[in-house]
């Protein structure tokens, strides 16, 4: 939260004060450019170094690396100078906090936010002592670093300032933040390594929108929506309420993330909805840690973006100092839940959908018209400088669409080394069997796959309808065995369970299993034809009535040839079978 002489003198004086009064280096780069600029990479990490250099609370640290070999920069902050986590974790009635920014390098606002936050950190003994009292802070203020070297004034074509800013997508022109499940990038590697290390108690992903003009300077997400644990859930509400009140009095009101029923039209209604985990906050439900996104509204002046962020950071970290022995002790019991049969009692939830429902919802809005365009011929909306109140109708209530039930263990055979890579990045346990084992397992019988055409973050996700399958399979040495008594078993479901909507068979993991790879002569099957009809006269009829159904398979002699094929012995009976086992009840096998 920036002086409060900024709200009486303005924030331009303000700016132009601010160097002399934190004595020359301990302005930000931000400051130092009147608010209208952001520090480059470089700029930010010498920055950073020489703060900390000189903090004893302060330490600086690369966490990984980027694809073009930039370090991923961290600075740890704790009351007494612990870097460490483990010694950091040994007292119960702490918490840690995450911090990312530019996760999108052209929404920076939360990196120069916490470049002042660090600074008053340093400057600011009371303040220090308020904040980290019981809270040790991680923060990440370029996490996309070789997205935000793509830098120049005209990457934001929607956003009010600063005057240059980085990348959305990363150097191999992927977004990071869709890639938390397939982890396909260094970067997310790196970053999942970090989480695994440190396990944050809260979680906060700093943005700024796209989308239609409203008068909030701020908005978020949280997941409330049951894809959390529900005593975290009920923790995280009332932080929400909390929060709302409190930025309401900084004269920053909230709403929760903007998504409308129609794009761009507020009047059409706001719907809420759950992330899945390929995002940064539905990641961290995943993990049984509630995650605040927050997005600043890329319209309004970059300083207020700034500050707007700023401060509900620093809200949150005087509440989670409020509340930390209480926030400590539900995510060990969330973790303590989902490591028990307890979880795997009812279906769980992969992906949800709104039921219709809504309730009235005062949008603080701005006055706008619907105008059709003389050259393209489409509607768009012209939204103007009037504030106004609009009574919209909110549909904010989702009921689980895709579940599933979770079974005792899954089994991953160890060709699928790929997928249990993924196992291992997400600290999902598993042990291998130690010689082969014949068992009965629920599967499933994929059919009618279809890859969408255009590549999506780097790949084709594949859709797909399934039939559940029983059968018994003799599972080699080495297959890794993921008992679901532990506490990622959130995430594992969401890896392995192949209708949820991250799971790793729709993010192409498995796309071999789909191919056919014998195939049949026409000389031969033709023969074969009349020898299977004369066998069983029935299939003449089967096959007229698949003909009547479906012309195009009626007018391909082939789609009719492989149809015969497909009922003879020669076919590959595991074209389209899901390789990972579900084992149900007690099991005792020989593991590792």
């Amino acid at each position: 939260m920036r002086h409060p002489a900024a709200r009486l003198i303005g924030p331009v004086l303000y700016l132009l004060l601010a160097a002399p009064v934190f004595g020359g280096d301990l302005a930000t780069p931000n400051e130092m450019g009147l608010g209208r600029t952001t520090p480059t990479y470089d700029e930010t990490v010498a920055w950073c170094r020489a703060l900390a250099a000189d903090a004893p609370r302060l330490t600086y640290r690369s966490f990984g690396l980027s694809g073009q070999g930039r370090e991923l920069p961290l600075v740890i902050v704790h009351r007494a100078g612990l870097s460490d986590p483990g010694t950091v974790r040994e007292s119960p009635d702490e918490v840690v906090l995450l911090v990312q920014a530019c996760i999108h390098a052209g929404e920076s606002c939360g990196k120069d936010a916490g470049l002042e936050l660090l600074r008053d950190l340093v400057m600011d003994p009371a303040l220090a002592a308020r904040l980290l009292d019981k809270v040790t802070l991680l923060f990440i203020p370029v996490f996309n670093v070789d997205g935000h070297e793509r830098f120049g004034p005209y990457n934001r074509i929607n956003q009010n300032g600063p005057d240059e800013m980085g990348w959305r997508v990363n150097a191999r022109n992927l977004n990071l933040n869709r890639d938390f499940v397939k982890a396909d990038t260094p970067e997310m590697r790196a970053w999942l390594a970090l989480w695994n290390r440190w396990s944050p108690d809260f979680f906060i992903d700093i943005h700024s929108t796209d989308g239609a003009d409203y008068q909030y300077p701020i908005t978020y997400s949280l997941e409330l929506q049951g894809n959390m644990d529900a005593g975290l859930t009920d923790w995280t509400r009332t932080y929400e309420q909390g929060m709302n009140r409190l930025m309401a009095a900084d004269g920053f009101p909230m709403a929760p993330y903007v998504s409308f029923v129609d794009w761009h039209d507020p009047r059409s209604g706001l719907k809420l909805w759950a992330a899945t985990p390929r995002f940064s906050q539905g990641y961290a439900a995943a993990r049984n840690r509630p995650g605040l996104l927050i997005e600043t509204h890329m319209l309004k002046p970059y300083p207020v973006r700034v500050e707007s962020a700023g401060a509900l950071w620093r809200h949150t970290l005087v509440w989670l100092n409020e509340t930390a022995a209480d926030l400590r002790a539900l995510n060990l019991a969330a973790d303590a839940r989902t490591a028990s049969p307890e979880f795997r009692a009812a279906p769980f939830a992969l992906d949800f959908e709104g039921t219709g429902k809504s309730v009235p919802f005062a949008f603080l809005g701005v006055a706008y018209e619907k105008v059709t365009s003389p050259v393209t011929g489409g509607d768009w909306f012209r939204f103007s400088d009037t504030p106004e109140t609009l009574q919209v109708d909110f549909f904010n209530e989702l009921v689980p669409s895709v579940q599933a039930d979770l079974p005792a263990a899954y089994l991953v055979p160890p060709q699928w080394t790929e997928v249990i890579d993924r196992l291992d990045l997400h600290r999902v346990a598993y042990r291998r069997l130690t010689e082969p084992v014949e068992l009965e397992i629920r599967t499933w019988r994929f059919q009618d796959a279809e890859w969408q055409t255009a590549p999506y973050e780097g790949r084709h996700p594949v859709t797909f309808g399934a039939e559940p399958l029983v059968e018994t399979v003799l599972y080699p040495a080495g297959t890794a065995v993921v008992d679901m008594n532990q506490p990622a078993a959130r995430i594992a479901a969401h890896l392995l369970e192949p209708q949820g909507p991250d799971s790793l068979v729709k993010w192409g993991f498995f796309d071999a299993i789909f191919s056919r790879v014998e195939y049949v002569e026409s000389y031969v099957i033709e023969d074969m034809i009349q020898d299977m009809i004369a066998a069983d006269p029935s299939l003449l009829t089967d096959l007229e009535a698949k003909k009547a159904e479906d012309p195009e398979f009626a007018a391909n002699p082939w789609a009719i040839r492989y149809w015969f094929y497909e009922k003879t012995p020669y076919y590959d009976q595991r074209v389209g079978i899901y390789p990972v086992g579900a084992l149900d009840g007690e099991y005792t096998l020989p593991l590792d």
